[in-house]
């Protein structure tokens, strides 16, 4: 049973490679199963035992990257248990860029290909959801949670598709901190003092 598993998860990244390496040659709106078959050196029936179609290994592809991610990176608690992101800010932009960088294809499919947002829309709501979450209680109406969320999740988003376009022309240690100045402290900041104006 775990040498079926194995050999399951090698079969599902041996596609999950091969759909980035020939998104970034034809684009994402011109490939095919047979492409991403053939460049993968697997079965076209054996495609279907795993996915039902391209965008289904999209999907599994970007959740499994950012599965990765989300256990790299540290969010600290507070006393209550809460996250408190206006810890570590530096150095947890640093993580992201790093990974970002060593996974550049993958994220250059993600986040520049057209026709790709319905595989980051739900990703893009989940982390405004737990962004939400873990700003609940420490604003009031003058920075609705909501928008706090909004704003931190779209900047972080828009931060790393400029990296990307330019072709990351500063280091992951210099990203991190142009994203915990520009964007998480202003932030933090602007959510957490709200009620002291």
């Amino acid at each position: 049973m775990e040498e079926t598993d194995r050999r399951v998860r090698r079969t599902q990244k041996l596609l999950g490679q091969a759909l980035i390496a020939v998104a970034l040659e034809k684009g994402y709106d011109h490939i095919t199963i047979q492409d991403v078959t053939e460049r993968a050196d697997v079965g076209y029936r054996t495609y279907f035992r795993h996915y039902s179609g391209i965008d289904e290994l999209l999907v599994d592809v970007a959740q499994a990257s950012l599965d990765e991610l989300d256990e790299l990176l540290k969010i600290p608690l507070n006393g209550s248990g809460q996250a408190n992101l206006g810890v570590y800010p530096e150095e947890n932009g640093e993580i992201l860029f790093k990974y970002i960088r060593e996974n550049s294809d993958i994220f250059r499919v993600l986040l520049l290909e057209r026709g790709v947002r319905f595989c980051l829309e739900p990703v893009i709501n989940n982390a405004r959801q737990q962004a939400e979450d873990f700003f609940s209680g420490l604003a009031d109406d003058h920075i609705p949670v909501a928008i706090a969320a909004n704003h931190l999740v779209d900047a972080t988003f828009a931060l790393i598709r400029w990296w990307l376009e330019n072709d990351m022309p500063y280091s992951p240690k210099r990203m991190g901190s142009i994203f915990a100045n520009l964007i998480m402290h202003p932030t933090w900041q602007a959510i957490t003092q709200a009620g002291a104006n």
